[in-house]
């Protein structure tokens, strides 16, 4: 069994790990989904905006309506106030008060239309501000997708690099010691542990003198009593 080789696998299989781990944590970055969901939470309130508005404009539309069919109204209740049909104070009378009351709905839908002016001065505002805050988000948030971007590109690189070595390592290595590797990181990430100074470099346990000299000697088949990893010692 060639223990050197199998350590050296171990090795380049824990870097493999390491390099996955950190794209796994690219993928998960917090400022990219924290930016990601303020720019979906931003562009909801301008769509919401955009809503308000256009309903406001709509009621706008309404009350403008309202008020020239009044001014018609208004209209032929004049000429018909001074018409000749109008030929008692009573009738004088009674086209007065409708005046009058025209006149008040009219003022009525003028300052309703003054309120709803004053709404959409104040919407179209925060659609602006909505609308700076979104396109400084999307700055960020393309900031950081380019720089992870960047990061992944590199990670992928190194990633092929290792797989190459990976490859050719394991070529090198007999298939009986690699079946048994391979078995045992079922168990143990790191199967494969070193030894010094009598200590297991897999779960820190003391190795008994006896085995520990064997394993100084060159013996390839002893194994931690506490953890079962496979005791590889490497000379200083």
């Amino acid at each position: 069994m060639n223990l050197p080789l199998l350590y050296e696998l171990q090795y380049l299989h824990k870097e493999m790990d390491d390099i996955i781990n950190k794209l796994n944590d690219i993928k998960e970055l917090k400022d990219m989904r924290k930016f990601k969901e303020e720019y979906q939470r931003l562009k909801e309130e301008y769509l919401k905006g955009e809503e308000k508005l256009k309903k406001n404009a709509y009621r706008q539309e309404t009350r403008n309506n309202e008020i020239r069919n009044l001014d018609f109204n208004k209209k032929s209740s004049e000429e018909l106030k001074f018409s000749k049909d109008t030929n008692t104070i009573k009738k004088l009378e009674n086209i007065e008060k409708q005046l009058e009351k025209l006149e008040e709905k009219k003022q009525t839908a003028e300052n309703e239309i003054i309120e709803m002016i004053n709404e959409a001065d104040n919407i179209n505002k925060e659609l602006a501000e909505t609308k700076k805050k979104l396109a400084f988000i999307k700055k960020k948030y393309l900031k950081c997708k380019e720089d992870a971007d960047i990061s992944v590109a590199e990670l992928d690189e190194q990633k092929a690099e290792l797989q190459g070595k990976i490859d050719n390592m394991i070529k090198s290595i007999d298939k009986e010691s690699l079946e048994l590797y391979n078995k045992m990181t079922k168990t143990h990430s790191d199967p494969v542990a070193p030894v010094k100074n009598r200590i297991c470099g897999g779960c820190k346990m003391d190795i008994p003198a006896m085995d520990y000299e064997a394993i100084k000697a060159g013996s390839v088949k002893h194994k931690c009593q506490s953890c079962g990893r496979i005791l590889f010692y490497r000379k200083p």
